[in-house]
């Protein structure tokens, strides 16, 4: 008996592949900027940098009293952690306090999408570093090592703000 599976598909086949494609572009489209937010996540002037991967993302809002919400986002590479806490602001942009471990004063960059230049801050000694201000929208974290260390750069999964 012949397995249908190992058929090739005729014309029939194509037509419910079709039609079924329709109804994921009706009811679950890409969303229209995604070869924009690929191009961004992956665009980088080198791939000498280390992938952190997210490991762990909570939100809390702040209570019947405010309408603050923060989300805190931790993302594990071998050589750093990352950790940031995201809070809404009253006019729309969002603060991110972040923490470097193992804690070091190294330089942390905010890269958005074009034509938005990145934000550079030095992370203090115990690794805290703050950029205030920033617009909602797409953004990635790249840490860079200290000048006298050969390490990798760490980078981020790009997220939303």
């Amino acid at each position: 008996m012949t397995n249908l599976a190992d058929l090739p598909l005729d014309d029939d086949d194509q037509a419910v592949l079709d039609r079924l494609a329709q109804v994921y572009a009706l009811l679950d489209p890409p969303p229209a900027d995604l070869d924009e937010q690929v191009l961004f996540a992956i665009a980088l002037d080198g791939v000498d940098a280390e992938v952190a991967r997210l490991s762990e993302r909570l939100t809390v809002g702040s209570g019947a009293r405010g309408s603050e919400r923060t989300r805190t986002i931790t993302f594990d590479a071998d050589s750093r952690a990352v950790m940031i806490t995201v809070t809404d602001r009253a006019d729309g942009l969002v603060r991110i306090d972040g923490w470097l471990a193992p804690a070091a004063e190294l330089r942390v960059e905010l890269r958005s999408p074009e034509p938005a230049p990145p934000r550079i801050m030095i992370a203090n000694a115990a690794g805290r570093f703050t950029f205030d201000g920033v617009p909602r929208g797409l953004a990635q974290l790249l840490v860079h090592p200290a000048a006298d260390d050969a390490g990798q750069r760490v980078v981020t999964p790009a997220f939303s703000l």
